[in-house]
């Protein structure tokens, strides 16, 4: 049973927030837990398939996609194409 304090919407701050076309499933910070971020009104996402950001970073690279990040809270607000991709991804070990 969760003590009184634990939030039933969240997993550590973070709440699912289904999947993106591009990005697949993303979490959102939980409103219960976390003020909105004024930076981008709570709108970022937060992929859960990457391990750091420029795993992130590359990957979209070599999909030809450019993320745009909120300055305050790191989520992903926007994704712009480029006409640079990148063929190769570096692993996350290798960096």
């Amino acid at each position: 049973m969760p003590a009184e304090d634990d939030c039933l919407f969240c997993i550590e701050s973070n709440m699912p927030a289904g999947s993106h076309d591009v990005l697949g499933l993303v979490y959102r910070p939980c409103p219960q837990c976390l003020e909105t971020c004024p930076g981008c009104d709570g709108d970022g996402l937060f992929p859960t398939d990457f391990t750091c950001l420029a795993c992130f970073r590359q990957h979209m690279a070599a999909i030809g996609l450019i993320p745009v990040l909120c300055a305050l809270c790191s989520g992903v607000v926007d994704l712009y194409p480029t006409p640079h991709r990148r063929t190769e991804v570096t692993g996350h070990d290798h960096h």
